[in-house]
């Protein structure tokens, strides 16, 4: 039996629909066909090139995945614990990190809808994962978790295993609750079009977090 390859074009068409509609009606409440209707396709393709919803919705994930190189994937390795330098670059790698990953959450607000919904979805499913997507969700999110966590063990490497995680959700929760959250933000501000300076909110994101991580050299002078 000869297998037809769906053509590429047709292909990001169904997986650009599926993203928008998963993004805004979520799983259950999006059917085959209006995915296939927005993408102009036959709902057949669905079930003969994804095995069905469950495989477009696994596929869309994998799409959001591969759309852009994230910034966090491009910082430079952390020497091993207790090595010469290792604490000076455990400090730059963690501001390094939060500025990317900080990056790397906002660089989809109000551009490109397939981005805004892509953030919309994912926000979705980390707050309530699918069994069918797990793996999946945690083989992406796992080097985030691991070179956050590698700094602060060589930070603070007083603190056990629960402790660090603490911490490192801590940080990340700051992060992802002002981005889910600015909506409301703009509103109480009164302002629009806050942050107009997005580096200086990151700056208080990294101070925030090394007051609270209590890493005396990050503050020889007191700041503002």
């Amino acid at each position: 039996m000869t297998v037809l390859t769906l053509p590429q074009d047709t292909r990001t068409r169904l997986v650009e629909s599926a993203i928008l509609h998963f993004a805004a009606k979520g799983f259950d409440g999006t059917g085959i066909r209006e995915i296939a209707k927005s993408a102009n396709a036959n709902s057949a393709l669905v079930a003969y090139h994804f095995c069905g919803k469950e495989g477009l919705y696994l596929e869309a994930l994998r799409s959001i995945f591969s759309r852009k190189v994230s910034p966090v994937s491009l910082l430079a390795d952390l020497p091993p614990a207790g090595s010469p330098g290792a604490r000076k670059a455990a400090l730059q790698g963690f501001q390094d990190y939060i500025r990317a990953f900080t990056t790397e959450i906002m660089s989809c607000q109000g551009v490109d809808p397939i981005d805004e919904a892509a953030m919309v979805l994912m926000t979705r499913e980390m707050q309530s994962p699918r069994a069918a997507s797990s793996a999946l969700l945690v083989e992406h999110i796992q080097p985030y978790v691991t070179y956050l966590t590698n700094c602060l063990q060589i930070l603070r490497p007083d603190l056990d295993e629960d402790a660090l995680f603490a911490m490192s959700v801590s940080i990340q929760g700051l992060m992802i609750h002002f981005r889910n959250s600015l909506g409301i933000i703009r509103l109480v501000r009164g302002n629009p079009n806050y942050p107009e300076d997005m580096a200086k909110v990151i700056q208080h994101f990294i101070d925030f977090s090394l007051r609270g991580l209590g890493v005396p050299e990050a503050f020889p002078q007191p700041r503002n």
